[in-house]
């Protein structure tokens, strides 16, 4: 039942400027549940940045590796006893020039093919017993890309010890590795969300509780729960913002810093931690969403259990 005023009674001086006086008289904003609300979503929200900046630097570099390997083949002319390795690779090479859709084939030098070796083998006598093959890097056109069926075909009739390598096992593999960031990445975000949406529930219990007795002043001044409501949710909605805007400054300071010592990378990740965002507008909406998002959840969840809270206290 809801506390009554007393007829003709009136507030009191003391108690009339915190009923009207301000959102912040109502939940004030350094009660221990709110801190805490605070403390928790902005590390929330840093981790969701973390989890966006990762899957943004993850497709980014998985787009351009497929964009180099969809853009390249190779052609491997076996170096087994018998084969003229000099004469295949000459033919081959012509046959890839004439070929329409090919803008370009190179030989790689047999001391560059031993470099990529020696990684796994290293710098000893064992490659020169080897049948190293001869490597021709082919560059396509990718505005009218060749028949590569047909080639793989020509060459294996003109030059069987030739092989077409067109890498599309490791393109299938990054894209397969992409979309399972992908939805990892969802998953961890959805898991942040809920998380942060229970906490909306106990902070919001755990607030009005505490201030208890300024509701009890409120509705003895006559105040409705649409006032109440208000105040409160407006408390909440600033703590969500102000949560998603310290996780997201915090995230962009993490990735300048994690730029700093990214020296030995290349490609797209590298553009990433030195520029998280680059010159992609959707990148930054996807990073400034999470403020976005943290003050929906809040202004959603609280107003749901303010609510509630209402109906059992009073």
């Amino acid at each position: 039942m809801r506390p009554q005023a007393a007829a003709g009674s009136r507030p009191s001086s003391a108690t009339r400027p915190a009923l009207v006086t301000g959102r912040a008289k109502v939940i004030p904003e350094a009660t221990a549940p709110h801190m805490t609300l605070m403390t928790a979503m902005a590390a929330m929200c840093y981790l969701a940045v973390l989890a966006i900046g990762a899957l943004l630097m993850t497709s980014a570099a998985v787009n351009s590796w497929t964009s180099q390997v969809a853009s390249e083949v190779t052609v491997q002319i076996s170096g087994a006893d018998g084969v003229d390795v000099d004469g295949d690779t000459a033919r081959a090479a012509r046959i890839l020039r004439d070929t329409p859709g090919i803008s370009g084939a190179t030989v790689v030098p047999a001391a560059e093919a031993r470099r990529l070796l020696e990684p796994w083998l290293g710098k000893s006598a064992i490659l020169d017993d080897l049948p190293i093959p001869q490597l021709i890097n082919v560059s396509i056109d990718k505005a009218s890309p060749p028949d590569l069926e047909g080639l793989r075909a020509r060459l294996a009739a003109e030059v069987p010890s030739a092989t077409l390598d067109t890498h599309r096992r490791w393109q299938a593999e990054l894209i397969s590795m992409a979309g399972t960031l992908t939805w990892l990445a969802i998953a961890v975000l959805s898991l942040i969300a809920s998380a942060a949406a229970v906490l909306v529930v106990y902070a919001t219990r755990a607030a009005m509780e505490a201030n208890r007795e300024v509701l009890e002043v409120l509705y003895l001044a006559g105040a409705r729960d649409s006032f109440i409501s208000r105040e409160v949710l407006w408390r909440f909605c600033l703590t969500g913002l102000k949560a998603g805007l310290i996780g997201a400054l915090l995230g962009f300071i993490t990735f300048i810093l994690l730029g700093f010592g990214s020296g030995r990378l290349a490609g797209p990740v590298k553009d990433f931690l030195y520029d998280p965002l680059g010159a992609s507008s959707t990148s930054y909406l996807a990073i400034l969403a999470v403020p976005v998002v943290a003050t929906v959840i809040s202004l959603i969840t609280a107003r749901l259990s303010i609510s509630r809270v209402l109906k059992a206290m009073f």
